[in-house]
């Protein structure tokens, strides 16, 4: 299976680059859905983390109890389907396959993080039945309806194994989302733009495109249009120190040439031929399966949201002050 995906910094426009290759009749689309299981706060990073970097007693169980609750979000219901959408209910079954295979063991044990993942409620419940169990036994278990119903999984399994079982289910719930199984697949945001090197080894074939874009521009669009508490607009300068932090990775990380490319949004609308053709040669798919070519990213449209500035005079001052402390990050618009 060959894999392509974007991966951006929100708002900077990666999903141009799904639409882009959904116009070859080689290469399947899932759309502009986020993919996010593996990268995700308890998702597949996380769990490799805590079963063969940071093996214990407690953290690995744990981790493994988040990644179920978490997939169980996932498959979301019959009112926001989520995976459910291009899985049906086949995402639960290969995720309990997937968890069962990096699991060596499953028994009835518990801490005090399972009482707090249950949250005030049942700590009340379970402190009053337990201060009433004390007053009929004093060697009563300090958490007695804790310990009767809670599972605890366990594993330390290596690297090689881990790997081995995630490459699998990562390929077995993609090909379930690939409804036309083509040579080549589109997923968006399969991986994150951040510590690339180690998402890597969870794919066999994926090229991925790390996607950014002029700050002015994602500060403008964001303060005028989208409105997303996810960027701190509100505030010019914390918007400053904010896009600065979520780059900065890239001074200190080596990348994957051969597998990773950065692509500068507005590459793809104001040198669209060439910057194509980079792209093209960069997965390895041939440009006679770009069938439709401007059917679904056409550069003559996405570029009325490219230099914002000209088009908003009255964020003069906010402009000036992000050009002043995000020069690096800036894109040299041509002449209009």
């Amino acid at each position: 299976m060959k894999i392509i995906t974007c991966a951006g910094y929100f708002g900077t426009g990666s999903s141009a680059v799904t639409d882009f290759f959904s116009e070859f009749s080689n290469c399947s689309s899932i759309g502009n859905y986020e993919v996010r299981f593996i990268h995700d706060p308890n998702g597949i990073r996380d769990l490799e983390y805590n079963i063969v970097e940071n093996n214990n007693r407690h953290n690995t169980s744990h981790a493994i109890k988040n990644y179920k609750k978490y997939v169980k979000h996932l498959n979301g219901n019959i009112i926001r389907k989520r995976y459910r959408k291009y899985c049906g209910d086949k995402f639960l079954k290969l995720s309990d396959e997937y968890i069962n295979n990096i699991t060596e063991l499953c028994c009835n044990s518990s801490w005090h993080f399972d009482l707090i993942d249950k949250g005030e409620l049942f700590s009340l419940i379970d402190s009053i039945y337990n201060r009433i169990c004390k007053l009929k036994n004093k060697n009563a278990l300090t958490s007695l309806m804790l310990y009767t119903q809670e599972k605890g999984y366990f594993s330390a399994i290596d690297k090689d194994e881990f790997y081995y079982y995630t490459k699998k289910y990562i390929n077995d719930v993609i090909e379930c989302m690939d409804k036309t199984h083509s040579e080549y697949i589109m997923v968006d945001q399969l991986v994150p733009p951040s510590n690339l090197n180690q998402y890597l080894n969870y794919f066999d074939d994926i090229k991925v495109f790390v996607v950014d874009r002029d700050p002015r521009d994602v500060y403008l669009y964001s303060s005028i249009f989208y409105r997303s508490n996810v960027v701190p607009y509100k505030n010019i300068e914390e918007y400053c120190k904010w896009y600065e932090i979520i780059r900065r990775h890239r001074k200190r990380e080596i990348f994957d040439k051969e597998k990773v490319y950065f692509l500068q949004f507005e590459d793809l609308i104001y040198k669209y031929e060439e910057t194509t053709e980079k792209l093209m040669k960069f997965v390895g798919i041939d440009p006679q399966n770009h069938v439709s070519p401007k059917s679904i990213f056409d550069p003559s449209i996405s570029i009325k949201n490219t230099n914002l500035k000209q088009k908003y005079p009255k964020y003069k001052k906010e402009m000036e002050y992000i050009e002043n402390h995000l020069q690096e990050y800036l894109y040299n618009f041509p002449e209009q």
